[in-house]
Formats: C-alpha cells, sequence, structure tokens
C-alpha cells in the first residue's frame, strides 16, 4: 500500500473525506436554512421525527443512524423551541416524540429552503444526487 505520511491530512482518506465535505455542505444548507430559524442537523431531525409519528427515540435514532444520547439532545432542543414533544410510553424508558403544529409549521417553512440548498449542492457534484445519496445509504446502512 502506498501511503503518503506527508500530506497535509491524508486527502487519499475517504473518512476525512467524508468528514471534510459533510462540514462544506453543511454549511450550505446551515445557511439557506437560516431564515427558518434553524440549522441542517435540527432539520434532519425534524424530518425524521415527521417521517415516523409515534415512533421512540430508539427508533428515530436507529433510522437516521444517530446515538440516542445525541437525538434526545437534540430533541430537547427541538422541544424547548416547541417543534416537538416527548412524552413517556408504555414502558417507563421509552420515550414517543410527536412533531407539534408548531413544528409542522417550521418544517413546512424550511422544506423550500432546504430546496434551494439541496439545488445548491446538486449543481456543484458531477454526476446525480440521487446516485450520491443512494450510494451514501448504501454506505450507511452496510458499515452502521
Amino acid at each position: 500500500m502506498d501511503i503518503d505520511y506527508y500530506s497535509p491530512r491524508g486527502l487519499n482518506c475517504l473518512c476525512g473525506n467524508l468528514r471534510m465535505a459533510a462540514r462544506a455542505v453543511t454549511r450550505v444548507y446551515d445557511e439557506h436554512l437560516r431564515p427558518a430559524g434553524m440549522q441542517a442537523s435540527q432539520l434532519a431531525v425534524l424530518w425524521a421525527v415527521a417521517g415516523m409519528p409515534q415512533a421512540t427515540v430508539k427508533d428515530i435514532a436507529a433510522q437516521i443512524a444517530m446515538d440516542e444520547t445525541a437525538l434526545l439532545r437534540n430533541l430537547r432542543v427541538l422541544e424547548g423551541r416547541e417543534w416537538v414533544s416527548l412524552e413517556v410510553g408504555d414502558d417507563r424508558r421509552q420515550r414517543l416524540v410527536h412533531l407539534t403544529a408548531a413544528g409542522q409549521r417550521a418544517f413546512a417553512k424550511a422544506l423550500p429552503l432546504w430546496k434551494t440548498a439541496q439545488d445548491a449542492v446538486d449543481a456543484v457534484l458531477e454526476g446525480s444526487i440521487k446516485e450520491m445519496n443512494r450510494k451514501l445509504l448504501q454506505l450507511a446502512r452496510a458499515v452502521g
């Protein structure tokens, strides 16, 4: 294996490049979502909650490949904004997540801004964003 130990960060490292791209893309989405008062990470969680009504924190965490503790911290922020509510399930350790009416309005406001960000990123990529998403999801599911 030919490794350049002296390169600035190992630009042949898939992990490093994915993380670098994720930071850059997150900045684009955050900038576009600013008028809706949310960040890309918040929209991702809100989207999962909207798409999984009555789901548990555990189920949502599994769906979006996020640590349950980190997801719960994010949900608490959204709960503070009154975009989601958390209720105790049948098992007292279980938390059910619900999108509130305010959360539905915030989500609806963010979607067109998200679409603009998505289009901006798509314009930079060579190839289809649909294909890129397919490959990233394949990777996440295979190694997660």
